[in-house]
């Protein structure tokens, strides 16, 4: 009788005992969906309903995600509207650094847009206006370096230019104009330093010399040449001094 009361009594506890690791294994599982439970890894984890936090006290990080293998380290996804929060955020509360990103290849990362109309689209935006070392902006507004600075110098020249032309055809009081020169009486050659080609003259004769009458006009002789012709009041051509006047 008291072989079979001890044969029964180690069944109860096999039983037992398989019972409790069984619950001790599964409860984690059954529950890891929850809030304020276990995680679990190598599988999807449930819904959270509130924020999920990590916190650390420690000189060094506070969490590490790693990947032995030849996979990503981390995605992180969200469905935040356009006024919203960001998918991440690193926030220094100290004055130090907020991020840091290193690697060995030739290219650090990609920033790519889904939307239909990229050209609407800014990769990123922000309030600093130092120098970013190392930066190479190798086009701004769609120009390399080279192609602003053309820009630039063609801008310089355009605008206003003026100057006073002499009855020998030689210039004065300059501004974008190179070179003038007499063709013959009353006629002039007066070249700019660009295209003047779209730009509107304005030709008057000046001076103490201008005989009453005496009136000029301008002709085009090139995309950066205009041709001053001068007559008097008998419509003869005649030299005179004239101003002339580009506005581009």
């Amino acid at each position: 009788m008291s072989r079979i009361r001890s044969a029964f009594t180690g069944r109860v506890l096999t039983v037992t005992a398989a019972a409790t690791v069984s619950v001790a294994i599964a409860a984690p599982l059954a529950v890891g969906a929850s809030n304020g439970k276990e995680l679990k890894g190598g599988t999807r984890n449930g819904t959270f309903t509130s924020e999920t936090r990590v916190i650390a006290n420690s000189s060094n990080f506070g969490t590490r995600q790693s990947n032995l293998g030849a996979g990503g380290g981390a995605i992180y996804g969200c469905r935040a509207a356009a006024s919203g929060q960001g998918c991440i955020e690193a926030s220094n509360l100290s004055n130090g650094q907020a991020f840091n990103f290193r690697f060995r290849g030739v290219l650090g990362g990609t920033i790519n847009t889904i939307a239909s109309d990229k050209s609407k689209v800014a990769p990123f935006t922000t309030n600093a206006t130092g120098v970013a070392t190392g930066l190479n902006a190798d086009k701004v507004d769609g120009l390399d370096a080279s192609q602003i600075a053309d820009t630039a110098a063609a801008a310089a020249k355009a605008g206003t230019k003026k100057t006073i032309v002499g009855t020998d055809g030689a210039l004065a009081n300059q501004s974008g104009f190179t070179a003038g020169a007499r063709e013959s009486e009353g006629r002039y050659l007066v070249t700019a330093d660009a295209d003047i080609s779209k730009c509107v003259p304005q030709v008057t004769v000046y001076g103490t010399d201008a005989a009453p009458g005496a009136t000029a006009n301008v002709q085009a002789a090139a995309a950066n040449q205009l041709r001053v012709i001068v007559q008097n009041s008998a419509n003869q051509p005649a030299d005179r001094q004239v101003a002339l006047t580009v506005s581009c």
